[in-house]
């Protein structure tokens, strides 16, 4: 019997014969199961579904036969199913192809070949394509470490919303000293809620707060925002800093409504998440000053 995993939508009858109860399949219309409970109406239907499947169910696509034959443990099957799927296009099918090519589960296991429909996979949009390969290439699975390549590839799911990779990513260019590109891949880590890239990086802001708007501050170009940032910086905060031994840059500033200003610690200050914690509503209120409560400071 086909495995429980289609979503069934219920519902109650009354007939001559007396009340019942009715199970369709909301991916198969006209499949549907009868009984005097819910239950027994999602097992006559779950008999239905099968009967369905083995006179060849003219709705269900190579990609659900496939899952179907992997469910009955008939990969050999399964495996020619999904490759029919993948060839037609289907980025899943793809993925379990690869999957089943590096486990050698219904084929003979053949690392290259699993790569090359990861690869199908990741051009086609796969988040899980994407990961795959970054984690092949770091890890050499294929009998080649590969760095740089992991890099893209979790730049490439990075850019697709995963946050895992944009950690990841984050973490990598920081690394190499590519601080902007760092918080931008970190932050928006955060922001998607993983708790590394959030320990990493500190989110102060009072933005939403009702008051005056600094119209004076709001009335400049971006440029000479910047600077008088920049110049505030450099009188106001880099001194303060400086009598623990740290600094601070500025990486990145982002006007609007709510201007955004990524800030980067240097020195005794790097990687000190007390530090940064304990300066932050220091400079909060620098900025405040200088801006108005408006505004989101992102430091690391």
């Amino acid at each position: 019997m086909p495995q429980k995993r289609y979503a069934l939508d219920f519902i109650g009858f009354s007939n001559e014969d007396g009340d019942g109860c009715m199970a369709i399949f909301v991916d198969f219309p006209d499949v549907k199961g009868v009984g005097d409970t819910f239950a027994e109406a999602e097992e006559d239907a779950y008999e239905a579904l099968e009967r369905y499947f083995k006179n060849g169910g003219e709705k269900m696509t190579k990609f659900e036969k496939g899952v179907e034959a992997y469910n009955r443990k008939a990969y050999p099957e399964a495996y020619a199913l999904f490759s029919e799927a993948a060839a037609g296009g289907n980025s899943d099918a793809m993925v379990n192809v690869a999957l089943m090519l590096m486990k050698g589960i219904g084929a003979t296991r053949d690392i290259e070949q699993a790569k090359a429909w990861f690869e199908r996979a990741a051009d086609a949009g796969h988040t899980h394509a994407m990961m795959s390969l970054a984690h092949i290439c770091e890890k050499g699975l294929d009998g080649r470490v590969d760095p740089d390549k992991a890099h893209f590839y979790y730049r490439m799911a990075a850019d697709h919303g995963v946050a895992d990779a944009q950690l990841k990513t984050g973490m990598l260019f920081r690394e190499k000293g590519d601080i902007p590109h760092a918080m931008h891949y970190l932050i928006e880590a955060a922001h998607n809620n993983n708790a590394q890239a959030q320990e990493i990086i500190t989110y102060v802001s009072n933005a939403g707060v009702d008051g005056e708007r600094n119209s004076a501050f709001r009335g400049q170009s971006e440029e000479e925002q910047r600077e008088q940032i920049e110049a505030m910086i450099e009188k106001e905060i880099r001194p303060v800093l400086a009598a623990d031994s740290g600094g601070i840059e500025l990486v990145n500033y982002i006007a609007g409504e709510t201007p955004k200003v990524w800030l980067h610690y240097l020195g005794a200050c790097s990687g000190c998440h007390l530090g940064a914690t304990s300066t932050a509503d220091m400079l909060l209120q620098h900025f405040e000053t200088l801006i108005d409560k408006n505004v989101i400071l992102y430091l690391m």
